[in-house]
């Protein structure tokens, strides 16, 4: 789970950057027409267009700034490079902001005006992100925000990113030490060496370390492999310093420090801005669904309590993100202690626990309607890796690789592994590969998809048991 500072950090520029665009343009209309500096020859215009305007102007910059990567915390470029990044964004951004006003022929706005909302935006953007900076510097002086930081390797790349590091406060980053291979690894000096590469789980722990930077050429992957299945399940990002001849076909996030270049290879991308996003989307769309099936709810209820004995739902602990452990809510669909005499095991076709009730509510997916207060209570999402329980955690962790990858994300009452047929008693191996593609691969256009495929798979009750 990211940092409470991560957060903090992502969205202060943000409301920042949008104060100071609606301020230009604001101070920028008292300039033209109240600060005596520039003749007036056709009366002064009611503020009211202008300040929608700003309002307007605010939200296009702040997208056009968000798409061009402006507010990813992950990367801190030079202060020139932010500087361009600005301006840049701040041109893309008033072609956009003066297109609809060349078509709104009730008001005509003053060209000076917009003239100078570009100037001071441009120039209180700048001195924003300058504040930012020097914010961040006090913050991390004073050890707030802080990522402890390991390099994992050793050579001319490990003494590189030393250099880079202690030269740039702004990063955010604080070498803890070095993790070695072997003992011919270069050891950096004044680094402490805090223990071997098969020490690097409980290394990680230990100094609660949040990246791990590795120094040795991709070509080695077989150290690459080692290392990301000992970070299996664990909070942690990998960075990679990569050699500048050889080129990677695979996905990676790029990333930049003062102008020096890392690759990161262990990336998802529902994280800050996206992770909102799809928290947000997940409160509306589920209430709305509790409305709409408030009528199914109340009959299955019923229903379930006179066809069998035993109480209206059934609730189960499960694991989701981060491995926190919770109480998944589903309708009771089987008979009382089910499992007295077999254990923890999985459904299947035909299953005798299962009582003739339940069967219909499996059958089109009914059960899961109660998995909505789950999401409602930030449990699970609607879309994610299904949650399984901790014995089936515990025994798939040490049998399929990255298993617990799954937990960097909450787990859904519908997932890309169920529409694509593996639902119920099915390889857990292929579930995990498609988990793991919608983990790595997440848009909202996935999520949508993935939401239209549940309802026509529930139509058919494919593997519904």
């Amino acid at each position: 789970m990211k940092r409470k500072s991560d957060i903090i950090f992502f969205l202060v520029p943000i409301v920042l950057d949008a104060a100071l665009i609606m301020l230009a343009f604001n101070l920028s209309y008292w300039i033209r027409f109240y600060s005596g500096l520039i003749p007036i020859t056709k009366g002064i215009p009611v503020i009211r267009p202008y300040l929608l305007l700003s309002g307007f102007a605010a939200i296009v910059w702040i997208i056009v700034f968000y798409i061009s990567g402006f507010y990813d915390i992950k990367k801190t470029p030079a202060l020139a490079d932010e500087i361009y990044q600005i301006l840049r964004g701040i041109v893309i951004g008033i072609v956009i902001v003066l297109l609809p006003t060349f078509f709104y022929r009730e008001f005509t706005f003053s060209r000076i005006t917009i003239l100078l909302a570009y100037v001071l935006g441009a120039g209180l953007t700048v001195l924003g992100k300058m504040s930012i900076r020097m914010l961040k510097i006090a913050l991390y002086h004073r050890g707030i925000g802080i990522h402890n930081a390991c390099i994992v390797g050793g050579g001319e790349s490990a003494k590189e990113v030393l250099k880079k590091f202690s030269q740039n406060p702004v990063a955010g980053y604080k070498l803890v030490g070095q993790i070695i291979e072997k003992e011919r690894n270069t050891v950096v000096h004044l680094l402490p060496v805090l223990g071997k590469l098969y020490q690097l789980r409980e290394i990680i722990k230990l100094h609660k370390i949040d990246t791990l930077i590795l120094t040795f050429s991709l070509s080695e992957h077989k150290k690459i492999a080692k290392i990301l299945i000992k970070c299996n399940g664990l909070p942690v990002d990998l960075r990679f310093v990569p050699d500048p001849y050889e080129l990677l076909t695979s996905r990676i996030g790029y990333y930049e420090l003062d102008g020096f270049t890392l690759l990161g290879l262990k990336e998802f991308p529902l994280t800050h801005w996206n992770a909102l996003l799809k928290s947000i989307f997940d409160i509306v769309i589920t209430s709305i669904l509790l409305i709409l099936c408030l009528p199914i709810i109340i009959i299955s209820s019923i229903f379930v309590k006179l066809s069998s004995k035993g109480p209206l739902f059934y609730h189960q602990e499960r694991v989701g993100r981060d491995g926190n452990k919770f109480n998944i809510i589903k309708f009771r669909t089987m008979k009382v202690n089910a499992e007295a005499s077999t254990g923890p095991i999985f459904a299947t076709a035909n299953d005798s626990r299962i009582t003739r009730f339940g069967r219909k509510l499996r059958r089109w997916s009914i059960d899961e309607i109660p998995q909505l207060i789950n999401v409602l209570k930030g449990n699970m999402s609607l879309v994610g890796p299904r949650p399984e329980r901790p014995e089936f955690v515990k025994k798939f962790s040490s049998e399929i690789s990255r298993y617990l990858e799954r937990h960097r994300v909450k787990p859904g009452i519908t997932g890309w592994a169920q529409v694509n047929g593996l639902r119920g008693d099915t390889s857990v191996k292929e579930r995990v590969k498609y988990d793991l593609y919608y983990i790595e691969n997440w848009s909202f256009g996935l999520d949508i998809k993935i939401l239209l495929r549940t309802f026509i798979a529930t139509l058919k009750g494919e593997n519904a048991y």
